[in-house]
């Protein structure tokens, strides 16, 4: 209790000298960069301690051993080889543990000389040396991935990934512009200390990741102060990394002419959300069925984005990127176009021939892709078709209550929820005006009650329940009136309509 009393005691004294100590960082970004590069220092000299040590130890012994004079150089001797043994071992048990990143199926020139030629050629430019593998990954990144070669983040390994999907929006001449801009954004980060710094920052969560799964004496030692410096250098490190990520479209926006520039940035912007916002879920929808991951994702990719990509989902996918702080992401993207004084991206169509189609002669390599994609997300596949298995057995006994008795509280909440994931359209709005009609006194049921048939079409009682909700709780009143708001004008139209019919 004393123990307890007298910390807090010091937490008190010291939070003052705290809280100065964080307005000066958070206001100067020389002050974050000094802490930032003393946090990265100092974590690296803590990961190199057991080599430091038993290279300090070995020298000493050696030294000591050789200039022998009585008693007690024997034994200060065997006290540094106690300690070599010591720190050999932690040494042994350092260069076992290699982080680890998610890596892609390596592409070899066989299946794309001219890839591999035009790498050669972009490296040689820049100066900067190859990457030790060139990989196609699931994602829409193209980017060179830095890995620390041991559990510290000074020497690394380079992999180009190359995302399959993104492959299939580029155009010839655009997949080379933005290759060079990825080498050149490698070449700068390599060559800066900046660069070093946010490199850092990203390698130490991987450091700490690769401890936790190794059971080892350094794991015990050295992952309660990594943690910390993983923490901290994450968080002095975000304007860094921030303008670090922009340096690859920033250098191909500023080598290439302004429509050329609006044509692959509106290209990138479509790609990223024609991914996240209806392919993937379209994809994961076969997991609520299917207990295996037999989809194949990437071997029809480009059949599968002509029939499914409409020119009306890629401008509003633009214009809401460019007028949303939904992501970092967004946020990038409306910072280039700021600077390079673009005020509005335009999307006109896919390229007539893809980057795909002119680096690759088969799609045999997407056939790999997707027997690693299909390993790769196994677990998350089980986890969806777990949930929804367990969904499917919530909602038909939740069914089966609201036939027999009626629901109130959490059980209709969690009924609402569900009807709409295992009813058709006309059913489940049906169940969401019964529950809204039997419990007009809970404020959250009607205001999900009302954003569930706002969904289905059934503007005006969806309305209704949202104005009901906010008349109940005071909390949900700014959101409900916002959502009732944006309806106003259909709501209107169905009124009159409403009325025409009645006249």
């Amino acid at each position: 209790m004393n123990q307890q009393l007298v910390q807090g005691q010091i937490a008190v004294w010291l939070e003052p000298g705290r809280r100065k100590w964080s307005q000066m960082i958070h206001r100067s970004s020389r002050a974050r960069l000094a802490a930032l590069s003393l946090a990265s220092i100092g974590g690296c000299l803590l990961m190199l301690s057991p080599l430091i040590t038993l290279a300090v130890a070995a020298i000493g012994g050696v030294y000591l051993f050789q200039h022998i004079q009585g008693p007690l150089d024997w034994f200060m001797v065997e006290v540094l080889g106690a300690i070599c043994l010591f720190s050999g071992y932690l040494s042994i048990q350092f260069y076992h543990t290699r982080p680890q990143t998610p890596q892609g199926v390596r592409v070899t020139r066989e299946q794309s000389p001219e890839l591999l030629t035009m790498l050669e050629r972009r490296v040689t430019h820049f100066g900067v040396r190859a990457p030790d593998t060139l990989e196609l990954t699931p994602d829409t990144d193209l980017k060179i991935q830095a890995t620390p070669a041991w559990s510290v983040p000074l020497l690394h390994r380079y992999r180009l990934q190359i995302g399959a999907p993104l492959l299939y929006f580029l155009s010839p001449g655009q997949f080379r512009l933005a290759l060079a801009g990825a080498i050149a954004a490698s070449a700068r980060s390599r060559h800066s200390w900046n660069g070093w710094l946010a490199q850092a920052a990203e390698d130490w969560p991987l450091i700490v990741s690769a401890l936790e799964q190794r059971s080892s004496l350094l794991a015990t030692l050295m992952l309660a102060p990594l943690r910390w410096i993983s923490r901290v250098t994450l968080s002095l490190s975000a304007e860094l990394r921030a303008e670090r990520v922009q340096v690859q479209s920033r250098w191909v926006l500023e080598n290439t002419d302004e429509q050329k520039a609006m044509e692959y940035l509106s290209n990138l912007v479509v790609a990223n959300a024609f991914l996240s916002r209806q392919y993937w879920s379209m994809i994961y929808k076969a997991a609520e069925r299917c207990p295996a991951p037999v989809v194949k994702p990437f071997s029809h990719f480009g059949l599968l984005l002509e029939k499914l990509l409409s020119e009306r989902s890629a401008r509003r996918w633009l214009l809401q990127a460019q007028t949303r702080s939904s992501t970092i992401s967004d946020a990038d993207l409306r910072d280039l176009l700021a600077d390079l004084n673009i005020e509005h991206l335009h999307w006109s169509r896919l390229p007539e021939k893809s980057a795909f189609d002119n680096l690759f002669t088969s799609t045999d390599i997407l056939k790999e892709l997707d027997t690693h994609w299909q390993a790769l997300i196994e677990p998350e596949w089980n986890r969806r078709h777990a949930a929804f298995q367990n969904d499917r057995l919530r909602f038909e006994k939740l069914q089966a209550r609201a036939r027999q008795q009626g629901l109130r509280g959490d059980s209709a909440l969690r009924y609402v929820k569900l009807a709409g994931k295992f009813m058709d359209g006309e059913k489940a709005v049906a169940v969401y005006r019964t529950m809204y009609q039997a419990n007009l006194d809970d404020a959250n049921l009607c205001f999900t009650s009302g954003c569930e048939m706002l969904k289905s079409g059934n503007l005006r009682e969806g309305c209704e329940a949202l104005q009901r909700a906010a008349e109940l709780d005071r909390s949900l009143a700014n959101r409900a009136h916002a959502l009732i708001s944006e309806h106003r004008h259909a709501w209107m139209k169905e009124n009159e309509a409403v009325v025409q019919r009645a006249g």
